[in-house]
């Protein structure tokens, strides 16, 4: 589920079957994408003279860094609720694409080291430089490869960024053991 789901009526009375088709496809989407979800707004409107339909539909979702939204209009809800979910999965996919190039084009930038310290029961530890600047990194950085691999001297690239508590490690990828 969302962090932060409204679902809200204008006009009409929100249907549980209409809530209940909602709840689960954002559920599905903050499922499917590998960036949460972090707020999320469904409004149903009956617009009872629109020439396009007697309702609308608008979903309003953020994700870090961008908000998206969509909205549909026809004569009955069930239908634009599929359509309208169908097209925020899309732009969302869409999105995903985009932030994964980007995260590619940013592995080009590494740096390499050695694994100083490593704890594995807490699923972190320390990556010593060339220059002795020590880099926190978390288990979920690591790509290709598997936590069991991580020991003090193993060699590793990564790609530095600034944490809340100083310098961390964005991925880190083992060398050799």
């Amino acid at each position: 589920m969302p962090l932060d789901l409204h679902i809200e009526g204008q006009n009409l009375e929100v249907l549980p079957e209409w809530r209940s088709k909602i709840e689960q496809e954002f559920d599905r989407l903050q499922n499917h994408y590998f960036q949460p979800l972090l707020h999320a707004r469904a409004t149903i409107i009956g617009t009872r003279h629109h020439h396009l339909g007697a309702f609308e539909v608008h979903l309003a979702v953020t994700v870090e860094g961008d908000t998206i939204t969509i909205t549909r209009q026809g004569e009955f809800v069930p239908p634009l609720l599929v359509e309208a979910f169908d097209v925020l999965d899309r732009r969302l996919l869409e999105r995903s694409h985009i932030r994964q190039r980007e995260t590619k084009a940013h592995e080009e930038h590494f740096r390499t080291g050695k694994v100083s310290r490593f704890f594995p029961e807490d699923e972190y530890g320390f990556i010593l430089t060339e220059d002795d600047l020590e880099v926190y990194f978390h288990v979920n950085a690591l790509k290709k490869g598997k936590a069991e691999d991580l020991k003090p001297g193993t060699l590793v690239k990564f790609s530095p960024e600034e944490g809340e508590k100083g310098p961390q490690a964005a991925w880190v990828q083992v060398i050799s053991h």
